[in-house]
């Protein structure tokens, strides 16, 4: 939905049921009776509901309930999902994955305005020094992992890290993305990247595969940045990292809580399992890898999303980039084998989390590198929320709690 003055204010029907912790037929049940009231505007699909209108009816809805029910507010202008697609500033998601660079797309995120984004070079002084922190680390420690760790010493190593204006966390995020990329890298790797359109996938691209990639190739990497930038406001890491940004944490911080409550998963898929069972498909058949999970009824992750009824365009799109993008044939052909016969078995279409894996299989990146796909785009999001509730003159409130531990001792 496009944030305009028509618009401001109004919440589509996904919204409003998200709200309430409802089903979205439910909020309709309460247009029936009376309860809501719905808009239509020229242009736009769907329903529209005033925004204290439903504010109201959550208030009504939690009276009687246990304090601990209560959850916060979050009025956000950024990502919504309408119509079984994301919507980021009022763009399709999926659309900005096949026109734009990631950089372009965070600065759409983070300043509403899709414009050149610039800022995303390392810095490789700070880069250096991670790196050496990082050596420290067993060698087997995951992509993902070593981030979390480098984002805290990295804060500890820029001491305006507490100006939480604006224009410092732009200016800030971007470099510190690009830092902890090449900090993953070798140091050969550190060194002068070759110049393509998609600068910091390149970036990315260097600290978790080995080989060179083809512009096409970056093509993929880029665009599944920009389809795990956010997820819309009430997604369990983006409320974390609201909540750290609402006592007002440094940018860092915001960003550690989002890595840290995410544990580096997508949202109902573990990367890290897909790739496991994906990296078994070189040494046997598909059919003996799926029929032994079933014999010893096991799932197979990365297929369906409660939140898309009619499945997940975002892991549509990148398949489909992937299938085309001159990959090593014997591993897009594997997964084309797998793909068609889950679909035979009439499972639900892959998720974001399958799609991702899909990606550092199919590349031959290095092992958990899906995981830190997903927490490096995210970090877009976490920065775009964060600024907006810097730029809160409403804080939220205390959430009301209750003791049930031991009386107090009289002395």
């Amino acid at each position: 939905m496009n944030e305009n003055e028509d618009t401001r204010g109004l919440m589509t029907a996904e919204e409003v049921a998200q709200r309430l912790n409802v089903k979205r037929a439910t909020v309709y049940a309460y247009v029936s009776r009376g309860l809501l009231q719905r808009k239509t505007l020229a242009g736009i699909d769907g329903s529209l509901f005033d925004a204290m209108e439903v504010e109201r009816l959550a208030g009504r809805s939690r009276k009687g309930r246990r304090p601990g029910r209560t959850t916060p507010t979050f009025r956000s202008a950024i990502t919504t999902l309408h119509n079984d697609e994301f919507y980021y500033r009022g763009h399709r998601a999926c659309r900005l994955a096949r026109t734009e660079t990631f950089e372009n797309v965070a600065h759409l995120l983070w300043l509403d305005r899709l414009d050149l984004g610039d800022g995303f070079v390392p810095n490789r002084q700070v880069a250096e020094r991670l790196a050496h922190w990082g050596s420290l680390l067993p060698a087997e420690t995951l992509p993902f992992d070593r981030v979390r760790a480098f984002v805290p010493l990295a804060a500890t190593l820029d001491p305006m890290r507490h100006d939480l204006n604006t224009a410092s966390v732009v200016d800030r995020v971007p470099a510190l993305m690009a830092t902890l990329a090449a900090a993953l890298a070798s140091s050969e790797q550190r060194g002068t990247l070759p110049d393509t359109r998609f600068g910091f996938a390149q970036w990315l691209w260097s600290a978790l595969c080995p080989a060179t990639p083809s512009e096409s190739q970056l093509e993929v990497l880029n665009a599944a940045l920009i389809l795990t930038a956010d997820a819309d406001v009430m997604s369990p890491t983006t409320v974390a990292a609201r909540y750290a940004a609402s006592v007002g944490s440094d940018i860092y911080s915001v960003i550690g809580a989002g890595m840290h409550s995410s544990g580096g998963a997508v949202q109902y898929a573990s990367s890290l399992a897909i790739e496991s069972y994906l990296g078994t498909f070189d040494d046997r058949s598909i059919g003996e890898i799926v029929g032994e999970r079933l014999r010893q009824r096991e799932s197979i992750p990365g297929f369906g999303h409660p939140r898309f009824s009619k499945g997940d365009a975002r892991a549509a799109l990148i398949l489909e980039k992937l299938a085309g993008a001159g990959f090593a044939s014997d591993r897009v052909d594997k997964l084309s084998e797998f793909l068609e016969m889950q679909h035979k078995r009439g499972l639900p279409e892959p998720n974001i989390g399958f799609a991702i894996s899909a990606l550092a299989y199919v590349a031959r990146m290095v092992r958990g590198s899906g995981d830190m796909i997903f927490a490096i785009g995210r970090t877009a999001g976490w920065a775009a929320h964060a600024i907006e509730q810097y730029n809160n003159e409403q804080p939220l409130p205390r959430p009301p709690s209750l003791y049930v531990g031991h009386p107090p001792m009289s002395d």
